[in-house]
C-alpha cells in the first residue's frame, strides 16, 4: 500500500517541511530536521506488513538519507 497524495501533503505540512526522523542510527540527536527539498519520503511508522495503515498517524516525513537507514527501505 502507499500513502495518498492528500496524506503526503498533510505529512509535509505537519513536519513543517523538515525531516521527522529520530532514529539514533542516523547519527543525529533528537529530530533530524533536514529541510525536505526535492526528494523526500513518507515513511510508515508501523509497516503495512505488520498491520500498519496508510494514515497520517502512521506516517513520518523523512529525508531520503534517513529513509535509506530504515530497516524497511525498499521493501
Amino acid at each position: 500500500m502507499a500513502f495518498s497524495q492528500d496524506v503526503k501533503d498533510q505529512v509535509f505540512r505537519r513536519a513543517g517541511g523538515k525531516c521527522e526522523c529520530e532514529m539514533t542510527t542516523c547519527g543525529h540527536r533528537g529530530r533530524c530536521n533536514a529541510m525536505l527539498r526535492g526528494e523526500w519520503h513518507a515513511h510508515h511508522r508501523k509497516a503495512v506488513a505488520s498491520g500498519g495503515d496508510d494514515s497520517l498517524g502512521n506516517s513520518l516525513a523523512m529525508c531520503a538519507t534517513c529513509h535509506r537507514n530504515t530497516g524497511t527501505y525498499g521493501r
